[in-house]
């Protein structure tokens, strides 16, 4: 990740959070012992094409006459025909499918299930620092959290969406189980980030309480390290958060005020007294304002204009914290200001 962005283009950030979202429900009742009905995908989406295959343990089904049912119409039949196709109902729908198998020495079995389509979103975010009016959403970094939210609807053939609380959640961080975040009604979670190693693929499983619906949904959840992003902090207008400065930038004044700010890290504000701020100017350690550590000053009369800026962010108790950023700016004097919502280009 580049350590330079502007806050027009986050709203690329927000879509990297936003799961896809799966489907679900099956429901089987076997009436043959030997027999039962898989469904792929597992999880139907409304309106979405579903691949049904029957099972058969000790049946040659090669050789077996099988017909399939869909809402009590034949859709599919023939020897061998251990598979079929249907397209699911919209969402609270309840499609009844049943199969029958004739083995080649007229034993009969059947099987039959019920596809009802859920739909299960899920949102991830942390609560790492982004300044005011970021858009995009904030990327988790070691010593932060991990927020999610599962978004159920389940409907009810008679059009009701089951509620919340009458849905239990089964949370999975790279496939195992979270007990201690999962249970009936919750459908908010948060899971705390250690470090940056591993891997951070969440699911979560929902089922109603009267079995009739459910869903599972995954998301991988890239993991940041903070990034330093400089910006101009005018006398009038604050921090101009329209534009950030490139690595290499033109002032076209003597003197100009600079805030810092580093997205994603663990803070409370962008003063957190657990962050420290090391700046540098032409190799020359500068003293961070109290106040206001994340700003400095930099006045170039009587100077080259050339200023080598430099500065590290550290924090007091996460060691695996740590980000960096190096600017060279150069100044003009006796240059009117320009328009202060510019974005320097050079």
């Amino acid at each position: 990740m580049t350590a330079t962005r502007a806050l027009t283009s986050a709203t690329v950030l927000a879509a990297l959070f936003i799961a896809l979202p799966v489907y679900a429900q099956f429901d089987a009742g076997v009436f043959g012992t030997n027999i039962s009905i898989a469904l792929s995908p597992q999880y139907p989406a409304p309106l979405q094409s579903v691949h049904l295959t029957v099972n058969a343990a000790g049946i040659d089904l090669t050789e077996s006459t099988i017909v399939w049912r869909a809402g009590g119409k034949v859709i599919a039949q023939g020897t061998g025909k251990n598979s079929a196709d249907i397209i699911a109902g919209p969402l609270g729908s309840e499609t009844a499918i049943g199969v029958s198998v004739t083995a080649s020495d007229g034993s009969q079995y059947g099987a039959q299930a019920i596809v009802a389509p859920t739909q299960l979103d899920l949102l991830a975010g942390s609560d790492s620092y982004t300044p005011p009016f970021y858009l995009g959403r904030a990327l988790p970094s070691a010593g932060t959290n991990l927020i999610l939210q599962a978004l159920p609807h389940f409907k009810r053939n008679n059009g009701t969406l089951i509620a919340d609380s009458d849905i239990t959640y089964t949370w999975k961080q790279d496939g195992q189980v979270l007990g201690s975040i999962s249970g009936r009604g919750r459908s908010f979670a948060i899971i705390p980030i250690v470090h940056l190693y591993g891997g951070n693929t969440i699911t979560v499983e929902a089922e109603s309480s009267d079995g009739t619906r459910s869903g599972e949904t995954t998301v991988n959840v890239p993991l940041s390290q903070p990034v330093l992003d400089l910006y101009e902090d005018h006398p009038l207008y604050g921090v101009l958060y329209s534009g950030a400065l490139h690595t290499s930038t033109h002032i076209p004044d003597s003197e100009m005020a600079f805030a810092a700010i580093p997205y994603f890290a663990e803070a409370r504000a962008i003063n957190d007294p657990q962050l420290s701020y090391d700046w540098r100017v032409n190799d020359t350690r500068i003293s961070p304002s109290a106040g206001s550590p994340q700003e400095i000053t930099i006045n170039a009369d009587n100077s080259s204009g050339q200023a080598a800026l430099s500065l590290e962010v550290t924090h007091a108790t996460n060691y695996y914290f740590d980000a960096t950023g190096l600017w060279n700016i150069s100044f003009s004097s006796g240059t009117v200001s320009q328009d202060p919502f510019r974005t320097n280009t050079q």
